[in-house]
């Protein structure tokens, strides 16, 4: 990734499965930014709404001149194809992407451009994302949402010790000759947890960091795929955490098979206190998200279950969850351009 990049050469891929009553939210955002992107590409996944009527009309009354495109896939084939679906249909030399639930601040693009252009560091960056507010489902601020590296020196130290790396996918930015260079998403070989996997080959090309400003809002909601497939990504993050270490130290990595026999070996109390952990983890997740979207009731039991399985993660996930509140800022409001 060279620092030569324009608004207008930026498609913005827009991956949906059955989610209209969102995904206006999501468009409104994008062509309401300060630096409009050159187009919108909607990579519908097979939903049984009519997304395409909605895409259609969306882009005849408010796109403001940008060229917003729907495409389709003829069958439900998972994030990373529909990804890699908008992508092949989009025209632009550098991809940026945005589920359909999530929402962009006005100057989240902006702010990226900036960066790139103004970067002078040793190595190239390869993918660009951003800190983000967690919103629930009526977009009300949670908490600051603040994950992966934000400097090259921690995108080193990560490529040293075999380390993972993190962006919220609906802030990245990257080219697409980094893309096609890559071989876009890999749809079978770390399954929903594959959106890791290519942060982890794009940190072979550049650096992957994040700028460390809260913008994009990122929904938590019942039905979302953290929640739906946890236990699925959970496995698969799993084994490429495993990888990467092993990637670190001239080791050939893991098939599926391979990890699974690996974990078998552990003495027994090991993987017990393991699987108590992870359980721990889902029940938080189902709780705070209960929680936060008026369910409170089951929220507050589930979020017992996990006091029980995992006290640590609860405290912390509830400490951090008022520092980020009162670092926050109020819920974005219509005409603000996040819908």
């Amino acid at each position: 990734m060279t620092g030569s990049i324009e608004p207008a050469a930026v498609s913005v891929v827009v991956p949906t499965f059955n989610d209209l009553e969102r995904i206006g939210d999501a468009l409104a955002s994008l062509v309401a930014q300060s630096a409009r992107p050159g187009e919108i590409v909607v990579s519908d996944d097979a939903s049984v709404e009519d997304v395409e009527g909605f895409v259609r009309e969306f882009a005849q009354r408010d796109a403001d001149g940008i060229s917003v495109r729907y495409v389709r896939l003829q069958t439900n084939s998972g994030d990373a194809a529909a990804r890699n679906a908008g992508i092949a249909a989009s025209s632009g030399e550098w991809i940026a992407i945005c589920d359909s639930d999530d929402v962009w601040a006005p100057n989240k693009l902006e702010r990226q451009i900036e960066f790139i252009r103004g970067w002078s560091g040793r190595r190239p960056i390869a993918l660009l994302g951003t800190y983000g507010y967690n919103v629930n489902d009526a977009r009300r601020v949670i908490s600051t949402a603040a994950m992966g590296a934000t400097s090259e020196r921690e995108y080193e130290d990560i490529r040293r010790r075999g380390g993972l790396f993190f962006a919220i996918h609906s802030s990245i930015v990257y080219s697409r000759a980094d893309y096609d260079a890559l071989g876009g998403y890999r749809t079978e070989e770390y399954g929903a947890a594959n959106e890791f996997e290519m942060f982890c080959r794009m940190a072979e090309r550049g650096v992957v960091m994040n700028l460390p400003e809260p913008l994009v809002y990122y929904r938590k909601r019942a039905g979302s795929m953290q929640l739906d497939l946890f236990w699925e990504r959970h496995r698969n993050v799993t084994r490429l955490a495993e990888n990467q270490r092993r990637r670190a130290r001239g080791e050939p990595p893991l098939s599926r098979e391979q990890f699974v026999a690996q974990l078998a070996r552990e003495p027994a109390w090991r993987r017990l206190m393991r699987n108590k952990r992870v359980w721990g983890m889902y029940w938080y997740r189902r709780g705070a998200t209960d929680m936060i979207n008026g369910r409170r009731l089951h929220g507050a039991s589930e979020l017992a279950l996990a006091s029980v399985l995992d006290s640590a993660r609860l405290r912390h996930g509830v400490g951090n969850a008022l520092r980020g509140r009162r670092r926050a800022l109020p819920r974005p409001e219509r005409g603000d351009g996040v819908g």
